[in-house]
């Protein structure tokens, strides 16, 4: 029994043996960023044999979406993925990896330190020497000066080089001192980093591991991608309008941050406004019941009919969560020695919500919709567990799990997720192009069914560090028209307005802009959706050349009727506008009646007729004049209101 035991294990170590693993480096190559997360793809180029292969591609974040990882081969001949999984590793050794690059770097740079400090020492004594030369010079010339044997031609080339040397001497001073003192400074930056990280006792990482079979020897490229969290941009602008050709050069940027553990070096970008993983499932309406009596718990059993559950579970009332969702909690330990593991994988079945247990053991996933799942527990080396799960609304369900560690091991492999190797295939794109000489775009644009691409088409370098990252998407200049508008009653002032139309293929989305005139800042405001035909309106600040006014001219107060009878307001005023600009403009006046809350009381335009201005639903009255160069109007406006004498009017004045 002895020896046939030893004959299996003997057995599949051969049959691990007689398949390649190789672990390769990968580099990441582009990003694709959406609202709060990133589609990361890496490029890993390895010489491979043909027949079955094993492929570790190693040191990735440990922030990547296990579930999200796709893979796609290429080489001489046809290469086959076979089976794409995802570990986590937990290492102090990909830690120290980088502690020793950040060492050897620091070591480079006090070398050049050393060097700058030893250019200073050989630039000091040149100075000295120089300056005692100078001394000697002066000492030598006076005696010459006294002796008048010295002509004046020689003292002067004789300063003249002193000076000359010194200058130099210097400037060479100046520089080296900024060479150390910049290269210091950023030595104790990363001394500080390397300090930081060296308090932390473990580095967690992830590897793909991929199975493919190769027909051919030769070069094969990987090309991994997946989803990773801590990632987002948004859109800012800058208008800048030129009131002389009356145009507006519209700059249109993308504002990236990320901290997802990896730096962006050199990539290809990408910007999307889509949210992937947003939609996992159409809506589905339950029945609604109404009962004199409390209502029993409704479950759902559609997304796992959950097996039933070898595990004490308790539950505990969290009224914070909203309706119909919970959380589960609990700890993972050894079964045997009951110490807490670490790095244990807790999922359910058939989502994408899961965790893994911190340094102590801990798990924790919130925002679980209420019903029964099947929970799935795996780490390396142990069995993997599948238990079911009930959560109920507004409640924490808290477990503890025990694991049984494998009798049998086949090596570290351990499938935690698998994928099989799909390649995304293209949507069916609207590439914006124009004829246009004034239209300058700096990006690609695909406008999809329910969301916009935009692919930069120079490379960027977007740090790991949670710091906004600015990228051109495009620029643009638009025709602008140009009006003004004033609300005398709010502010005496003329405001001017600039209209210009979207006459791009795809929107531009909703974000801060900030507005120039003529290269004067004016304001820092926000602008909405604007979608491909529609306006941009933009306020560009106040025109003290137009004047306006709004005056009471009269206020009639006058009661009708003996008992029980009605007062009548009247109020008179009249709006004066002038233009002292040297050009016609046209001005949009607007104004307002108040709106009656109660059938006893009247409101009653009486100046101007409703004939000669706007009246809008909402009782607001709109003038649309047009001033010639010096021109003065005098608008005037008048209204009254009526209500009976036994009530009082709030918000009349």
């Amino acid at each position: 029994m002895k020896k046939c035991f030893i004959a299996i294990i003997f057995l599949i170590i051969s049959t691990i043996s007689a398949q390649q693993v190789k672990t390769v480096s990968s580099k990441v190559v582009g990003a694709t960023v959406f609202k709060d997360r990133a589609m990361v793809t890496r490029e890993s180029k390895v010489n491979l044999a043909s027949g079955k292969q094993q492929v570790i591609i190693s040191n990735l974040t440990a922030n990547l979406r296990d579930e999200t990882v796709r893979v796609s081969a290429t080489g001489p001949a046809v290469v086959k993925i076979l089976d794409v999984k995802v570990e986590r590793r937990f290492t102090t050794e990909f830690h120290q990896k980088n502690i020793q690059a950040l060492q050897s770097k620091i070591d480079s740079m006090k070398r050049i330190v050393q060097e700058a400090k030893d250019e200073i020492s050989v630039l000091y004594s040149k100075k000295d020497f120089i300056e005692s030369l100078k001394a000697e010079a002066l000492k030598y010339a006076n005696e010459r000066i006294l002796l008048n044997s010295s002509s004046t031609k020689n003292w002067g080339e004789m300063l003249q080089f002193v000076e000359k040397n010194l200058n130099n001497i210097y400037g060479g001073l100046r520089e080296q001192n900024q060479k150390k003192d910049a290269l210091e400074l950023e030595i104790n930056k990363i001394q500080l980093a390397i300090n930081n990280a060296g308090n932390s006792k473990t580095q967690s990482y992830k590897e793909i591991i991929v199975n493919l079979d190769n027909e051919q020897t030769g070069n094969v490229i990987l090309t991994p991608s997946y989803i990773v969290e801590n990632a987002s941009w948004y859109p800012v602008y800058d208008a800048r309008v030129i009131t002389e050709s009356k145009q507006m050069e519209l700059d249109y940027f993308g504002m990236i941050q990320q901290s997802t553990g990896e730096d962006w070096d050199e990539i290809n970008l990408t910007l999307s406004t889509a949210e992937p993983l947003s939609v996992k499932s159409l809506p589905n309406l339950d029945s609604w019941y109404l009962d004199v009596r409390p209502l029993p718990v409704k479950w759902s059993n559609k997304r796992n009919p959950a097996v039933s559950s070898n595990y004490e579970i308790k539950y505990d009332i969290n009224n914070g969560y909203p309706a119909g969702k919970g959380a589960l909690t609990g700890y993972v330990i050894d079964k045997s020695t009951g110490e807490r593991l670490t790095g244990v994988n807790v999922f359910l079945e058939g989502t994408i919500m899961g965790s893994v247990t911190d340094l102590t053991g801990k798990f924790f996933i919130a925002n679980v919709p209420q019903s029964n799942y099947n929970l799935k527990v795996t780490m390396i080396g142990y069995v993997p567990i599948t238990t079911g799960i009930r959560i109920m609304e507004k409640q924490i369900a808290n477990i503890i799990i025990p694991m049984d560690v494998q009798a049998v091991s086949t090596g570290e492999i351990m499938v935690i997720a698998q994928q099989p190797g799909v390649v995304a295939q293209s949507s069916s794109a609207l590439r914006v192009t124009t004829n246009d000489d004034n239209k300058i775009n700096y990006t690609n644009v695909f406008a999809k069914e329910l969301s916009t691409t935009f692919e930069i088409p120079v490379k960027n370098s977007i740090p790991s560090d949670n710091s906004p990252h600015k990228v051109t998407i495009a620029k643009d200049i638009l025709p602008i028209e140009f009006s003004y508008t004033t609300a005398p009653k709010v502010v005496p002032k003329v405001y001017l307005k600039g209209k210009a139309i979207n006459t791009n293929n795809y929107p531009l989305l909703e974000g801060g802009i900030n507005v120039f005139v003529d290269n004067d800042f004016i304001n820092k405001t926000s602008l909405n959706n604007v979608v491909p035909t529609d306006t941009i309106e933009l306020a560009l600040g106040t025109d003290d050349k137009i004047k306006v006014e709004k005056k009471l001219i009269n206020k009639f107060v006058e009661s009708k009727g003996l008992f029980g009878g009605s007062k009548l307001i009247t109020y008179d005023y009249e709006i004066r506008i002038s233009n002292n600009r040297t050009t016609e403009e046209s001005i949009s006046v607007v104004d307002q009646l108040p709106i009656a809350m109660n059938e006893e009381i009247k409101v009653n335009l009486l100046k101007p007729d409703k004939e000669s201005t706007q009246l809008k639903n909402d009782q607001k009255i709109e003038w649309n004049i047009r001033l010639k160069p010096g021109e003065n109007k005098i608008l005037p406006f008048s209204y009254s209101v009526e209500f009976p004498n036994n009530i009082n009017i709030y918000g009349l004045e």
